[in-house]
Parts: structure tokens; sequence; C-alpha cells
């Protein structure tokens, strides 16, 4: 099979995992594989910490965004403005480099991947570029459902982009079901695409990695390790777990730290908040790490707090999952599908989030090995009944190319 993708989201090292292991895996089943990529140098953006790959086995063919550098000093609306306008530029530039891969080359299948990519093969669809190419449209999920729960218009027609890239004729289209619920938003627009809809995958930890966990059974009176791993943008909100922390903190015999894994916009503002809440001594900054690295970090912490706007499912929650780690979140998007509050972890309601309340209940859980122990029997058995591997993952959905190929 031959494989031409568009996608205006360059490959990732220490993040967004199945950017990169999906032409990968392609490649691994011998197909060839042309990857038409643009990549935003942006200096406060979610590459500054990334550097350039070129996974094995897949040909690369990379363009930029364009004025990263005006971009990154205007103001944020001029900023978003500006950012519209480079994303259309991109959108063109895909076209144009993939339009010369078409004259040269015969695809079986052209992958749009997100909406830069999806709009760019739409335009080659309409240019009656593609001939005989079956047609894949991919999203990592979508904010759109939860902008049109809220009615939230004016976010709506600023992203205006993605609502035609989801309604844009495909033959297959591949959503992750990130908890944000683009099922829903595809019906909701009433887009006509077929559609498989699936979690993204998350391995099984190395068995020396795993050893580590017998460090939860330590928990009273001990050293307690949280960790968050996240981009560290407003919408994750770090901030919430650093007002939890504090609390954890001011509890009696309790001693505590928080790592933070992540780089990105808002690392120095969520410095600021942990020196003015008094525990700047107590919690690390790591920055961004690999994600081969994240496991580790995990397995040695002991409660992982993911307290994310839109939905949390995202793949640290599975790692932590995996992991085996007592999960502090929130009940936003679907993430209340994977956890249940007091059952296999704590999760609380986006409008009534007490950092006071929620570190008692983390004392509670941490000064009872009867329902600590309770709680993560049932959080293991939630892994085990609902978790993919990446490589199940990936070959569902490969399976699901090839079918189209097939004309079955």
């Amino acid at each position: 099979m031959n494989v031409l993708f568009v996608s205006g989201l360059d490959f990732k090292e220490k993040s967004i995992q199945v950017i990169r292991k999906t032409p990968e895996y392609y490649a691994k089943k011998n197909c060839t594989v042309d990857y038409v990529v643009a990549r935003d140098n942006l200096s406060n953006g979610n590459y500054f910490y990334e550097e350039e790959i070129n996974p094995e086995g897949v040909n690369v063919h990379r363009i930029y965004w364009s004025f990263p550098g005006v971009r990154a000093n205007l103001s944020r609306f001029f900023s978003l403005a500006l950012t519209k306008i480079s994303a259309c530029i991109v959108v063109i530039k895909l076209f144009l480099l993939a339009k010369k891969l078409l004259k040269k080359n015969d695809y079986d299948v052209i992958y749009g991947y997100e909406i830069h990519g999806v709009l760019a093969v739409y335009l080659l669809k309409k240019c009656g570029l593609v001939g005989g190419s079956k047609i894949v449209s991919r999203f990592q999920g979508s904010f759109l459902n939860e902008m049109i729960e809220k009615r939230q218009f004016a976010r709506i027609v600023f992203n205006i982009d993605a609502i035609l890239a989801m309604k844009a004729d495909c033959d297959l289209m591949v959503l992750t079901d990130d908890g944000t619920k683009a099922d829903e938003a595809l019906r909701k627009i009433n887009a006509k695409a077929r559609y498989i809809f699936v979690p993204n995958g998350v391995d099984m930890p190395p068995t020396n990695t795993l050893a580590k966990q017998a460090k939860i059974d330590t928990f009273n009176n001990a050293r307690i390790t949280c960790i968050s791993v996240s981009r560290l943008v407003g919408w994750k909100r770090v901030d919430r777990c650093l007002s939890v922390f504090k609390e954890l903190c001011a509890h009696k015999g309790i001693e505590a730290e928080y790592l933070i894994l992540g780089d990105g916009e808002e690392k120095e503002n969520l410095e600021s908040v942990a020196r003015r809440l008094g525990i700047d001594h107590l919690v690390k900054f790591l920055g961004a790490v690999n994600q081969s690295e994240v496991f580790k970090y995990i397995a040695a912490s002991d409660v992982f707090l993911s307290m994310y706007d839109h939905s949390n499912v995202a793949n640290p929650l599975f790692e932590a999952m995996r992991l085996n780690k007592l999960i502090v979140t929130v009940n936003n998007g679907s993430t209340g599908l994977w956890i249940k509050h007091m059952n296999n972890g704590l999760i609380y309601n986006e409008d009534s989030i007490d950092a006071k309340k929620i570190s008692d209940d983390i004392v509670f859980l941490v000064s009872s090995e009867v329902e600590r122990s309770s709680l993560l029997s049932n959080l293991s058995k939630t892994a085990d009944e609902k978790l993919w591997t990446w490589d199940q993952r990936l070959q569902y959905e490969y399976q699901a190319v090839s079918a189209l190929i097939s004309g079955r």
C-alpha cells in the first residue's frame, strides 16, 4: 500500500505519541509512506522543546508555518488572528507540495491528518488530483462538541475551519476517543463520514518499571510524591493541581513533593503560583521529558493529578492507570466513563472543585490501607478491560484502512 500523509502537525517525542506512531506503523507494514508536514517553530508554541524527527521508514517532506517570530511577540488577540492567517497559508503550502508528489507517484491512500491536512486533501480532491486514491481524514479529538453545548458562538465562528474539515468528504474518518466527544460533534454538525472511534493506545510498562510500584505501600507518614504530566498551557490547569498540593501539605504528619513533567508558555506563571502559595521548595518542574522516560517518573510517584478544563482522557491518564496510581481528576468530557469517585479514583465536578476537600480525600486514602487497596484493585480491573496497547490500536486502524483498498 502506498500512503501519502498530509499534516499541519509535526512529530513529537515528548508529548502526543500517535502523530509519530501512525506513519511508523504503516511503514512497518511494508507500506511506502510519504509524509508532507508543516512545522510551527513558534518560540512559545508546542515545538520549541521538540527536535525535528524523521521517523524510520517514512519519507518526510517538511515545510514551515509562516511568521513564527512575529506571532510570538504580539498580544494574544493579534497573535491568534495572525495564526489563523498562517494556518490558511499552511493549507495552501501543504496542497502545493502534495500536488507535486501526486504528479510523480500513485497512492492507494491519501491521509489528511488533523484540520490543516484534511483541508489540504479536500482541495486536492476538489481540483481532481486524487484519482482513484481513497481519502482518510484523521482527528485527535475536537473541542467542537463543547463549543456547541455551551453555545460559544464566537468560538464556533473562529473555528469554522474545524467544522469545514470535519464535514469534508472522505472514505473513512479516524477519530480519537479522547473524552472530548468528537463523535457527538460529528452528529451535531451533520457530518456524513463513515468513521471509527477509538482511544489511543498505551503499552504495558517494562517489568523493572513496574517493580517501583511497591513505593505506594509506604504511604503512611512517608513522603507522598504527586505527579502531573502535560504541556504547560492554560487549559491543562496545573494551577488547580498546585492548589490541591498546597492543601495536602497543610495536613499534619503529611510530607509531600510534587513533580511537574512538561513545558510550555505557562511555565513561568506556574512557578510564580508555586512561590505565592509557599510550596515552591516542594515542587519540581522537570521540563519536557522524552516519552520513553515518562513511565519511570509515574512509577516512582504515588498520586497522579490531572485537572484539565475540557477532558482528562489523555495518554498520561492511561499511563497512570497502567501503573495503578491513585488518580485525582475532573469530571468533564467523558472522563467519568473511565474514573468513578471512590471506586477506582477520585473525580470531582468541574463547577465545584474544592482543593481542601480533594486533599482530605487523598489523605483519607493515604491513611486507609483497606480503602486504598480496594480502589486500586478496581482501577486495575478498569485498565485491563478498557485500555488498548499501541499495537492493538494501530492494527485496528490499519485493518480499517486496508479494507478500503480491498473494497470490503
